[in-house]
């Protein structure tokens, strides 16, 4: 049997093998949003809104449900929250791992799921991606906001000299928020 990337009609479609599993990935991807069992999890984790949360406007006057983020504690509306694998995948670069790929994204079960809200669900990819704690994760994605702003502005107004570069603000932007979230700590 042929790989699908080196037939003559995959050629016209995918360049390399690893174009081929990034659209794999992608799709199997898919099935993750789509998987019921997923979506009834969900729904299970969430509680109603109380009467007293309505009439002290705790939650938006349309939320009907909340859950808590398991990673920043927050209650938040159901519609904020998204399910993450606790335990990730290997990843999907060739027919071993899409296989497991496979079951990890339509076979998997609330045993390794867990509420997050979407701006913890992002950090924690970076981090996971970056090879950095959580609280390194968000100090680098604040600092990518930063520096596509005014980063010598941001530096001079906590007292430092700007570096020479942008590659060099990055890191210092990235070290000062890092040692202020400490500090707050």
């Amino acid at each position: 049997m042929n790989n699908p990337w080196e037939t003559s009609e995959g050629k016209q479609v995918w360049k390399t093998k690893s174009q081929y599993f990034v659209w794999l990935r992608g799709a199997l991807r898919k099935l993750w949003s789509d998987y019921p069992v997923r979506q009834v999890w969900k729904k299970e984790q969430l509680r109603k809104v109380t009467f007293d949360e309505k009439s002290k406007r705790v939650f938006h006057p349309s939320t009907k449900n909340v859950g808590q983020c398991t990673l920043c504690d927050e209650w938040m509306a159901g519609s904020k929250l998204e399910v993450d694998h606790v335990i990730e995948s290997n990843g999907c670069f060739d027919k071993g791992t899409a296989e497991q790929f496979l079951w990890h994204c339509g076979g998997d079960t609330g045993d390794n799921w867990a509420l997050v809200c979407k701006p913890c669900h992002k950090i924690k990819t970076h981090s996971i991606a970056r090879s950095m704690t959580m609280d390194e994760a968000r100090c680098d994605k604040e600092a990518i906001v930063i520096c596509k702003g005014d980063e010598k502005v941001w530096l001079t107004s906590k007292g430092l000299v700007p570096e020479s570069n942008a590659k060099l603000r990055r890191a210092q932007v990235f070290n000062q928020l890092l040692s202020e979230n400490i500090n707050a700590s």
